[in-house]
């Protein structure tokens, strides 16, 4: 039963990631803008530096773990582990 799930389980973990990823593109604009005119670093450092940005945050869970997607994706994985 669990194998039978593992594949709807990971299809949710993928929405989730991709929701993720696109609430996390305009904090990526922002590092890469701040980057460059603020830091004064070139182009090629800072698109490295918003491509890696990943929504951690120190002391706290990283960022928008609390979309529709993800929570489905957590309940979904409470309901089927237990």
């Amino acid at each position: 039963m669990a194998y039978a799930n593992e594949g709807e389980q990971v299809k949710l973990d993928q929405a989730c990631e991709t929701a993720r990823q696109v609430a996390l593109q305009p904090r990526r604009k922002e590092i890469y803008q701040e980057c460059v005119h603020k830091f004064k670093k070139s182009e090629t450092v800072c698109l490295s530096e918003a491509k890696v940005y990943n929504g951690n945050r120190i002391n706290g869970a990283p960022l928008f773990y609390e979309l529709p997607a993800c929570e489905k994706a957590f309940a979904f994985r409470k309901k089927h582990v237990e």
